[in-house]
């Protein structure tokens, strides 16, 4: 999504906000002016409820019909501009009665055909992707005249939603609104189904039969059971419900989405702040089928006649960046409601169809076929950012087109206003509560903002959003942190607890702190920015600096103050000298790594880098065959390196500036490859932090981290039993460090009390976001009771990957519930037991040999329908396929 501009040539927009939230915000506003200073092809879906051309007259404003389509059109113009060449306009436009006569106006259907006109007809150039129905069985019966009293027409109950599009093929998965199969049809997927040719002469094959997750939903939106909400702040779970359900009361025109409630949140909120609702309201279905249906996560969706913004709270719970606009205020000011901390959701996100038997699709076609880098290299951008929390991993790939990265917010953050320590005790002060705390922010420190404006309203909404802009920029550093998927609430990070210990010692807090924004955020790269510009002898300028990081790969407006707020905080830490000197004498104490090693760090190539990431990764601390390592990086990173040059493209600089060693065996035709190893340099320096970082969170020393793989599985087998607890503990770190995972938190660590096992939590954002539940077990023997009650965790911990790892056997049992759950559901288990220690044991990079295994047996027993005979087949041609090694 393209950002919206930040300069004075946006003034309308910018001035327009009313509200925000993570993901979206609300303009007040005239929606034609505020489309036109959006980018051209920057929406994806534009969904929509404009007024309509009725009889009667309307209070929140509605065109006669014989004028309607001309004005219509002026909207249309914006619509196709800045929609992306495959976005969506879905329109939501009921129809309409000649006035004085039981006929239908046909104002709608001439709108639809100007707008699908082509452009030198004088129409807009939309295609009609298809047409929609939104059923509403609590319409009244109007025209009353021939409806109830003449009994002439039946009850009009249908709105018409046209869903066009600027090209044939608009994006569009119907997979994400499959509605549950009917009693008949699972009674024809359990019991099958015999090919035959029915009467029409449509032949209908065995396929018919197959099990496709859910039915293709028809063109007819029906919520028919919206909950109702007795009591403010009660969740409400919803879910889509596509079945037909007959409306018996009055006969009607299409054989459904009330939009009547009158006691829910919204609705009772009004009432309280004596605020009139929105008359004609979204029903939360329609927007939700249309969201899931043609966007994806991440995707930006406009509702230009906002209303009561049911549009913009769908996007927000679905995972979509969303912009309302509109022009009555107290439309606006109720359509808030829907966000507040205790408003209920409206719809359950659907979950993100990306799941793992997809990835390893993907791992196989990376594997079998010659996919092109570009494909690669993305994947690798979305997994490597902050992965080691060194300044060489958020540099751009050169294996890839120009990703824009993210530089951290901070606005209204500046140290000038309040002391680290004084804003994170206010944070302490006012934990969980998100609202208390921006109003304790605005209290103190922006009370006296915008006095000179006369309209109360606008200050305090000026102040509020001040406040706001200093909580985003809390979390943007990391200071607080969401509590799970609450964004009205917070929680204090590690790193606010350990600046707080260190309060009688400022000083000291003040560089914990520069550490933190040199090594987890984006301060490494402003201090890279900064010294190019002058080194050319140029003057640093706020502007200047946001060109260079822009080069850098970062997106940033020009305007931000995200670079000077991030330099005064490094500031405090005589990072720099002067305004723009930076001192790296300085950096090097704080980082306790000098400023040669970072320029080298710098410097050196991406494969260089990834290859080096990689041995850190697997401890090289004894001379290993260079093509083992390049086996874990190709399978973690995603990257393809050059076989016929790689000695001299990346092992020999590496050498050079003595971050690793190598020794050759043999020499001339058929030589074996160069055994690598890590240099004291690089270890002393790169790994320790590695594992000084994860010692703080696993609470394990930086001599138990540094043990070898081998000499945890051994003490696995010692008489001790805190012995044998440690080295379970670790064995769960070296699963997490082997799998590239990011260590979330201990769930228990029961060795203490005897029962042999522990658990922790870990994270992995390549491919997708995913979170892992990681079970060690020191037992002989693994039952199917464990494996349930791995599962059963998981509505706790959240986890779509379960692992569980045990030092003995798993029963034949076990590995069946663990082929059916992963067949049946959406949970992904993988079970280690002692043969696959052992050969990890040997060599650490087959741990991926072994993970890749059992994935394709899933994918292929769960997608492909094959046997496991089959299965062994392709795995023994798979078998055959060469190791990648120096030519």
């Amino acid at each position: 999504m393209q950002n919206l501009p930040a300069n004075t040539q946006f003034s309308y927009l910018n001035n327009s906000l009313h509200y925000s939230t993570e993901l979206g915000s609300a303009h007040l506003g005239d929606s034609l002016k505020l489309m036109q200073e959006l980018p051209d092809e920057s929406v994806d879906l534009i969904c929509t409820s404009p007024p309509f051309a009725l009889v009667r007259k309307k209070e929140y404003g509605n065109v006669e019909a014989h004028k309607y389509i001309e004005w219509f059109k002026n909207f249309a113009y914006q619509f196709h501009r800045i929609l992306k060449p495959q976005g969506s306009l879905v329109i939501d436009i009921g129809g309409s009665w000649l006035k004085g006569y039981p006929v239908r106006s046909l104002y709608h259907f001439e709108l639809a055909i100007e707008l699908c006109k082509p452009p030198q007809e004088g129409g807009l150039g939309f295609y009609l992707a298809q047409e929609l129905y939104w059923y509403n069985p609590a319409k009244l019966p109007t025209p009353a005249e021939w409806v109830t009293v003449r009994r002439e027409r039946v009850k009009d109950a249908v709105n018409t939603v046209w869903w066009l599009s600027k090209d044939p093929h608009p994006k569009a998965n119907n997979k994400n609104v499959l509605r549950p199969y009917s009693e008949a049809m699972k009674n024809l997927l359990k019991n099958g189904y015999d090919a035959k040719l029915r009467p029409s002469g449509h032949d209908i094959s065995k396929k018919f039969g197959n099990d496709r997750g859910g039915a293709i939903p028809p063109n007819i939106i029906n919520a028919q059971d919206e909950p109702n909400i007795n009591e403010i702040g009660k969740p409400v779970l919803a879910s889509f419900d596509w079945l037909l359900v007959h409306d018996l009361t009055q006969p009607v025109n299409v054989i459904s989405a009330s939009n009547t409630a009158s006691n829910d949140y919204y609705q009772k909120r009004c009432k309280q702040e004596d605020i009139k609702p929105h008359p004609a309201r979204f029903p939360q279905a329609l927007p939700e089928f249309v969201i899931n249906l043609c966007t994806e996560p991440g995707d930006l969706v406009l509702d230009p006649f906002a209303g009561s913004n049911m549009t913009g709270r769908v996007a927000e719970t679905l995972q979509r960046k969303w912009l309302a606009f509109e022009i009555d205020l107290q439309y606006l000011q109720a359509s808030r409601f829907r966000f507040e901390a205790d408003a209920p959701l409206v719809v359950i996100p659907l979950p993100i169809k990306k799941t793992n038997k997809q990835k390893i699709s993907e791992l196989l076609k990376c594997k079998l076929e010659d996919s092109p880098v570009k494909q690669n290299a993305k994947m690798l951008q979305s997994s490597s950012q902050y992965q080691l929390s060194l300044p060489f991993i958020d540099e751009e790939n050169e294996f890839m087109d120009r990703q824009t990265l993210k530089f951290t917010y901070g606005h209204q953050f500046e140290p000038e206003k309040f002391s680290l320590l004084e804003i994170i005790k206010l944070c302490q002060e006012c934990e969980p509560n998100r609202n208390e705390l921006e109003k304790q922010i605005a209290q103190r420190y922006f009370a006296n903002h915008s006095q000179q404006n006369l309209d109360v309203t606008k200050a305090s909404a000026n102040i509020g959003k001040l406040a706001m802009n200093c909580f985003l920029s809390l979390r943007a550093y990391r200071i607080i942190e969401k509590i799970e998927n609450n964004d009205r609430s917070y929680k204090l990070t590690q790193l606010a607890y350990n600046l707080i210990d260190n309060q009688d010692a400022p000083e000291t807090a003040v560089q914990l702190f520069a550490r933190h924004i040199l090594t987890n955020l984006t301060g490494m790269s402003l201090l890279k920015a900064i010294e190019a510009i002058n080194a050319r002898g140029e003057q640093p300028q706020l502007e200047q600096i946001a060109y260079e990081l822009q080069e850098m790969g970062y997106s940033i407006s020009p305007n931000a103050i995200y670079t000077s707020t991030m330099r005064k905080w490094l500031e405090l830490a005589s990072v720099f000298e002067r305004e723009y000197e930076i001192n790296w004498d300085t950096v090097s104490e704080i980082l306790e790594i000098d400023k040669d090693y970072i320029d080298e760090l710098y410097t050196l190539s991406t494969q260089q880098k990834y290859f080096l990431l990689a041995m850190l990764h697997l401890d090289v601390s004894n001379l290993t065959p260079w093509n083992q390592v390049i086996k874990y990086a190709t399978s973690v990173y995603k990257i393809r390196f050059s076989s016929k040059a790689f000695v001299q493209e990346v092992i020999a600089p590496l050498v050079e500036v003595d971050l690793i060693e190598t020794e050759k065996t043999t020499s001339g035709r058929g030589a074996k490859p160069n055994k690598v190893k890590l240099t004291d340099k690089a270890r002393n320096d790169l790994v320790s932090r590695l594992l000084m970082s994860i010692a703080e969170m696993t609470e394990l020393t930086q001599t138990e981290l540094s043990r070898s793989f081998e000499d945890v599985i051994k003490d696995l087998d010692d008489n001790d039993k805190h012995v044998k607890g440690k080295a379970l503990e670790l064995l769960a770190i070296w699963m997490i460090r082997l799998t590239s995972l990011r260590f979330t938190k201990w769930r228990k660590r029961d060795y203490e009390t005897g029962q042999g096992e522990v658990d922790v939590l870990a994270a992995s954002d390549r491919f997708v976001y995913h979170r892992w539940q990681i079970q060690c077990k020191n037992t002989k023997r693994v039952d199917v009771d464990v494996l349930a009650k791995e599962v059963g965790m998981t509505f706790v911990t959240g986890a779509d990957v379960v692992m569980i790892v045990t030092t003995g056997q798993f029963t034949r049992d076990a590995f069946q519930y663990a082929y059916r759950m992963m067949e049946m559901s959406r949970y992904y288990m993988i079970l280690l037991q002692r043969e696959d220690i052992e050969a990890i044991k040997d060599d650490k990079t087959s741990i991926f040999q072994i993970l890749d295994r059992k994935a394709r047996r899933v994918f292929a027993k769960k997608e492909l329908a094959m046997t496991d005979t089959e299965v062994d087949e392709i795995e023994n041609e798979e078998s055959t396929l060469t190791d990648f090694n120096e030519e």
